[in-house]
């Protein structure tokens, strides 16, 4: 039988074991560590090499392990080895070599069969060369322990390759094919520790017992994991779209700022993309590629709240579960807005029992990776002279290069800087009621000069149970970002678009030309230009970037859910997400061979995006025969959306110092604007769910969607999926295949739609700022400037999947 750390069988296993008093008086009596070869069948004189150094005790032992025939045997709670030691000899005997390692460091051995246990709490001493000293005759009985047993799963199928091991100790076994162990303790007071993937772990204390036989239990990433799909949730054994399942183990201890990239390389036919990779700037998430011919970002559903940016306003460290549904059978039941699929985001939630307090945090540095490899001075003025003296212009003197600096204008505007991120969170609770409380704070510097993200929120979470008949639930998150941009992609012109790039200035200048001038200020135009171009300085282009967004977001919840009798759950619930955004970007003048943004300019903007949904479903479940059963959920939302923008710009601020940076401030080309939009989206939906001795199984999606964004006659639409699955592994054939956990063949095909198509297409759009002659005089007015499409409908994409999930032992795949 196989031991952990090399460990074998052992038949008989005497070990001393201390009591409190008893090393007490080792201590008081001898006053000095012991070793004694007993009845050893081990050749403490055998001669070895070793050369560690700044080693721990444990990495030594296991290396004379290697190098001898010896085992060692010890109590990692009450063993310190992991004390660093440095050990050089050659040809030396074993029992000095422990002298050294052991015994100098407060660490006794007994020698036992063909065991060496270590013992702990004697004083460090000066060992003898024999490693070997004397002490009183303090004997105590040994024991000789021996447990066996039998592991199995929740249906007493026995489980093979399970870990047992003696808790603090580096004593262990595995279990074999008919799930039968066997396994030598320290002693009968000893605790033993199983484990297996995709099992709960079990700590099960010895208690004089020789015989422990145990019942694993499968956790949540197994087959009978709940998963939370479209106004429900399903086992994961009896799903029939393509799902892709992230859950809290997956997500811990990821150090993103973004809950985006927690999806990345953890969902199949998810693809996250940085638009820029500036901190705080927009991710790109798309499911199986594009999906339609508008706006391809997927619907997030955060504790059943819909929205479409909401995702950025929560903390990675609240989420706990991330549900991915890509296909149509899986989204359909969204209707208008699950084109390019949709995400279910859970956030996490109190728990019965005791109250658990966790605070964690991390921080680092980033760097720059890899840079494109820039001329230096020389290079470039060999280059300049070449291509000068072909086209017949005026050569740089050679005589001037000892006189230029030598300028990597990329290492300038990109350096290393801090990221970090720091959690609290309190949750508990008793049967009746749980809760949660927790904060959160992240901060990011962007690589680029002058640009960095930070994010603070809060999360509450209250659940209660009043009665068996009721349940009522909230959940609110709050959060604040700013975001300071600097343009780094592009040329500057887009709508959006925070300015010229500057990476793309730093590539274009010349080595040849100073950050700083003798004074300390920024060098602006090169000098001679003739020679060495006009382009920006890029680090005064950074430094004198002042463009921010500050935003503020409540995303939240409260619902009810009643259950009358059995089998029967209606629940209704309401959600909102506010999201108010103030964007304010100044433009100072600056250089001193030019003047750069001249006159001086403020731009700012608040915009207000308000939504809410009332969600409301009725879900039955019943038994047709003792081997069929059905599910049936019917449902109604309303969701309304606001946005109202309003927006100013000044120029000409005869200060320009922060104090100063006020619309009031400015003295000419006063610029106002503002906008409203509203729409509202009214459905009925519903699904059902058949399964067959849980080995056939069927859904059926419909949903009905009314918009208010299209004409009255195409307002409403109907989108409809169906799937279905086979689990072979539920067969007799595949069963007396141990190896198969999973094996399902599944096939759906359904419709989603798109509503994101503009508001109101279909009504023509009259605008201002137009001039008509009359008699002779220039007259505002107004005049049509987009024309309608009464014929406009949904978009609408059809979908086919055929899909298999295999699962072998505790590895799954689909």
């Amino acid at each position: 039988m196989k031991f952990i750390s090399g460990i074998q069988k052992i038949n008989w296993l005497k070990i001393m074991k201390f009591s409190g008093t008893q090393l007490i008086m080792a201590l008081a009596f001898a006053g000095m560590s012991y070793a004694r070869p007993g009845e050893a069948q081990v050749n403490m004189q055998q001669r070895v090499n070793l050369n560690m150094h700044h080693a721990t005790i444990a990495s030594v032992l296991h290396r004379l392990e290697k190098l001898t025939d010896v085992k060692f045997v010890y109590s990692l709670n009450r063993v310190p080895v992991t004390q660093r030691v440095d050990i050089d000899v050659t040809n030396a005997r074993l029992d000095s070599i422990l002298a050294e390692v052991l015994i100098k460091n407060g660490i006794g051995y007994e020698v036992v069969s063909n065991r060496i246990v270590l013992t702990p709490g004697i004083a460090p001493q000066m060992a003898p060369i024999t490693g070997i000293t004397i002490r009183p005759d303090l004997h105590v009985q040994l024991q000789d322990v021996e447990v066996r047993g039998r592991v199995t799963d929740e249906n007493g199928n026995p489980l093979a390759g399970v870990t047992i091991q003696v808790k603090g100790t580096n004593i262990g076994t595995t279990t074999d094919n008919q799930g039968a162990y066997v396994i030598h303790p320290l002693s009968g007071n000893d605790t033993l520790v199983f484990s297996f993937i995709g099992y709960e772990r079990q700590e099960i204390p010895i208690a004089g017992r020789t015989t422990i036989n145990v019942q694993l239990h499968s956790t949540a990433m197994g087959l009978n994991q709940i998963v939370v799909v479209g106004y429900g949730t399903q086992k994961k054994a009896d799903l029939t779209g393509a799902i892709s399942i992230i859950n809290s183990s997956n997500i811990r201890d990821i150090p993103v700022g973004n809950a985006s990239y927690i999806m990345q390389g953890k969902a199949a036919g998810v693809a996250i993309t940085e638009q820029t990779g500036a901190p705080g700037d927009y991710i790109a998430v798309r499911i199986r590629g594009v999906g339609t011919i508008n706006n391809n970002d997927p619907l997030y559903i955060i504790d059943g709240v819909p929205t479409t940016n909401g995702i950025k306003d929560i903390s990675p460290d609240d989420i706990e579960s991330i549900n991915i549904l890509k296909d149509a059978a899986s989204a359909a039941i969204y209707g208008a807005r699950a084109s390019n699929g949709v995400v279910i985001i859970t956030t996490k939630h109190g728990e019965a029992g005791k109250t658990e307090i966790s605070i964690d945090g991390y921080t680092g540095i980033q760097a720059r990776g890899h840079l494109i490899k820039m001329a230096n001075t020389k290079e470039y003025v060999n280059a300049f002279n070449i291509a000068a003296k072909a086209d017949g212009r005026e050569q740089i003197p050679l005589s001037m290069l000892d006189t230029l600096p030598n300028v990597n204008w990329l290492k300038e505007i990109l350096k290393p800087t801090l990221i970090g991120n720091t959690h609290f969170s309190i949750r508990g609770g008793n049967k009746k009621t749980q809760y949660i409380v927790s904060a959160s704070y992240f901060k990011q510097d962007g690589l680029i000069i002058n640009s960095s993200y930070e994010r603070f929120n809060t999360l509450t979470g209250l659940t209660s149970n009043p009665s068996k008949l009721i349940t009522i639930g909230t959940n609110l998150n709050l959060s604040y970002s700013k975001t300071k941009q600097v343009g780094s992609s592009g040329d500057g012109y887009g709508a959006g678009n925070p300015g010229a790039s500057v990476v793309r200035y730093a590539l274009f200048r010349v080595p040849a030309t100073p950050v700083y001038n003798s004074q300390g200020e920024f060098v602006d135009l090169p000098n001679p230009p003739n020679f060495f171009g006009d382009g920006y300085n890029p680090v005064g282009f950074a430094k004198s970037f002042n463009r921010s967004f500050n935003d503020y977001a409540v995303l939240g919840n409260a619902y009810i859910e009643l259950h009358p009798f059995n089998r029967l759950t209606f629940r209704t619930d309401f959600g909102t997400n506010l999201d108010l955004n103030f964007y304010r970007q100044f433009f100072p003048t600056w250089g001193i061979d030019r003047h750069i943004n001249s006159p001086n300019s403020l731009a700012e903007s608040v915009s207000n995006e308000f939504s809410y949904n009332w969600t409301n479903t009725l879900t039955y479940k019943f038994n047709i025969t003792n081997s069929s059963n059905l599910k049936i959920i019917l449902g109604s939302e309303a969701i309304k959306d606001d946005i109202k923008t309003i927006s100013a710009s000044r120029t000409t601020f005869v200060d320009q110092s922060p104090a100063f940076q006020y619309l009031d401030n400015g003295l000419a080309n006063q610029l106002n604007g503002g906008n409203e939009s509203h729409w509202g989206l009214f459905s009925f939906f519903g699904r059902v769910e058949y399964n067959y001795k849980y080995k056939f199984l069927v859904n059926f999606n419909m949903r009905r969607d009314g918009s208010s964004r299209l004409s009255p006659k195409n307002q409403w639409g109907n989108f409809y999926s169906g799937s279905a699955a086979w689990r072979l592994d539920q067969e007799n054939f595949i069963k007396k295949v141990k190896q198969i956990s999973l094996l399902k063949l599944r096939f759906s095909l359904g419709q989603l739609g798109n509503q994101d198509i503009g508001n109101y297409p279909y009504a023509s759009l009259i605008s201002g700022g137009f001039y008509y002659p009359f008699g002779g005089t220039p007259t505002e007015g107004y005049t049509i400037t987009s024309k309608g499409n009464p014929n406009v409908k949904w978009e609408t994409s059809t979908q086919t999947d055929i899909g298999l999930d295999a699962g072998f032992l505790t590895i799954s795949s689909n």
